[in-house]
Order: structure tokens, then sequence, then C-alpha cells
């Protein structure tokens, strides 16, 4: 390929005229500095536009044609993604709104021991230690601060964030990582908070100022998606084109101002011929607010900790019996 600024041009010879999904996998196997595999282009044959219903009659009985490869100038930011343009992108053309569902609570035993990692970073034995620790951790965020009228996101994002290394710490053998870049063909931005297993990103965490959080969707499904685009194109060879290599694992999300979370979870239904299945949690309310104490304070988040627990370890199972099932094929 001859590189031309933000184009690249290039002879195709073939035995016989491949189909259009042939040549786009041809286009992005070349050797090119445009990394076309990552994003969108369109193709042009002298002036004009080739696309799947124009491809045939082009090329006709020729062995070989010139094409100018042009990428899509700019990626939409993750944050410019509408709800609906958000479900379209993570379910597909045949997307449904989410069915607000009761997701399941994790049984927390406090009187289990702390892995011993944990123990030797914190000097913390016992879940409820932990628990307790928490309590103070979000007492003290809110000792001289109403978490309700924060103005700023990186604010209402340390309210947050204390739940989230405490939930990852009781679902076991994950990381949580801050401002994560991501990037696909469709869109590329930050995430606030992924957590994460072995690169998966079990689930992504958008923090929000305002009480309508619905508002945001559109984000953070994008982000899901995204995230996990990125993973399966990095660790599974998936090109743009390929269907979803590990349907059976789910993507998950939450979102949250500090005293509400919804979560949410995108799933494969299971059947030959099924589709993505979106459900959302219940609107959950925090009581947080100046001069709580700790004791209150872990009282009234425990409801939220159990649940993202649960979804982490859920995702955690799925993930681990993919794999598993990889290993013997």
């Amino acid at each position: 390929m001859e590189h031309k600024a933000s184009r690249e041009e290039c002879q195709l010879s073939f035995g016989r005229p491949p189909s259009y999904l042939a040549l786009l996998d041809r286009i992005e196997q070349e050797p090119t500095a445009l990394k076309l595999e990552q994003v969108k282009f369109h193709i042009k044959a002298g002036k004009e536009s080739v696309h799947q219903d124009n491809w045939t009659h082009l090329v006709g009985d020729r062995r070989a044609i010139k094409l100018a490869i042009i990428p899509q100038k700019a990626k939409p930011l993750l944050s410019s993604f509408t709800n609906e343009e958000g479900m379209k992108l993570l379910m597909g053309p045949n997307y449904q709104e989410a069915e607000t569902t009761p997701f399941a609570l994790a049984d927390l035993a406090t009187s289990a021991r702390l892995d011993d990692a944990v123990i030797q970073a914190t000097s913390l034995v016992y879940v409820k230690d932990l628990l307790i620790h928490l309590g103070v951790d979000l007492a003290l965020s809110c000792l001289r601060s109403e978490p309700r009228l924060l103005s700023q996101e990186y604010a209402k994002q340390e309210v947050i964030s204390p739940l989230l290394y405490v939930a990852s710490v009781l679902a076991g053998e994950l990381e949580v990582a801050a401002e994560f870049n991501t990037t696909d063909s469709d869109a590329a931005g930050s995430v606030d908070f992924v957590v994460l297993l072995n690169s998966f990103v079990i689930s992504v965490l958008e923090g929000k100022l305002h009480d309508i959080l619905k508002a945001h969707e559109g984000q953070l499904y994008s982000s899901m998606h995204a995230c996990r685009e990125q993973y399966l194109r990095m660790k599974l060879k998936k090109r743009k084109r390929d269907t979803d290599p590990m349907p059976q694992v789910p993507s998950a999300g939450i979102l949250s101002n500090g005293t509400a979370y919804l979560f949410y979870k995108c799933y494969h239904d299971g059947q030959p011929n099924g589709r993505p299945v979106l459900t959302c949690s219940e609107f959950m309310t925090v009581d947080l607010h100046k001069g709580i104490s700790a004791d209150s304070a872990a009282d009234n988040i425990m409801k939220v900790v159990k649940t993202m627990v649960q979804l982490f370890a859920d995702q955690k199972k799925a993930l681990s019996s993919f794999w598993s099932q990889k290993a013997v094929q």
C-alpha cells in the first residue's frame, strides 16, 4: 500500500473477484499505517464509493483493481452516545430496552477470614473488619461535605471508589483501574472505573453528578461495548465483522452518583438463534449524609456492596468457565 496523508491507495490482485466481505477482510490484512482493523473506513474506486450493493458491478470480471481506503476521521467519544445509540451498539440492530429485574445479593460471611495478601497489606483480618473500615472511609468522606451536593465528578467518585475496592476484594482476584482508556472501531474514550480479571473488564462504572442516572445509559452501554471489543480483539483475535466468540460471558456496568446506584447486565439468552438481553436493577438509594456515623454508613451501603460482590462473582465464574471449556477444545 502507498501511504497518502489520510488515505491509503491499494492495488489488489486476485484469482477471481472476492465477495464484498472477503474484500473487507483482505483490505484489513494489508500492511498499513492506518490500523484499519481498529477503525471504520470508506472505500472508493476512482470517484465512486464502494459498498456491498455495488461491489459486484464495479469489479466485474477484473483480476485486479485500484482502491482508495479512507478512514473515518475521528471515532465518537463514549460520552456522545444517546441511550438509543448505546443500546444499538451494545446489543445490535434488534436491541430492546433494559428489563428491570432484581439483582442477586451475595451472602457475606462476616466472620470469614480475608485473603493473606489483604491481611498483610491492610492488617484487616476478617470480612467484618473490612466492612467496618468501609464505614469509616465513607463517614470521613461525609464528615465535612454533603454527598448529594458535591459539584465535581471527582468528588463524587471519592464516595464511590471505596465501595468498588471493597467489593473487588470480597469477590477476589480482581483489579480496579480508574480513568481506563478504551477504544474499538465504533467509539473511544475514558471510563471512570473498571473492574478487571486477567485483562477482561468484569464491570465498568461511570460516576455522575446528577440524580437522573438513566440519562447516562448511552455512555455506559458504549463503554461496556468498547471494553469488551477491545478484549476480544486483543485476546481472541476477533475481527470487526466476526460474531462474539464468548456470548456466554455477560457484560456488566454500573451507574452511580454516590448516593444512588443502577446495575446493568447484557447477556445472550442461550437460544440457538437467540438475542442479547439487557437487564437493569431497581434504583438503589443510599442514605449518606453530612455527619453520618461509620456504623450507619456501613449499614446503609450494605445492599449495594452485596449486589456488587455477587455481580463480580458471577462475571468471574462465567469467564473462568469459558476459558476452561476453550482449553479442552
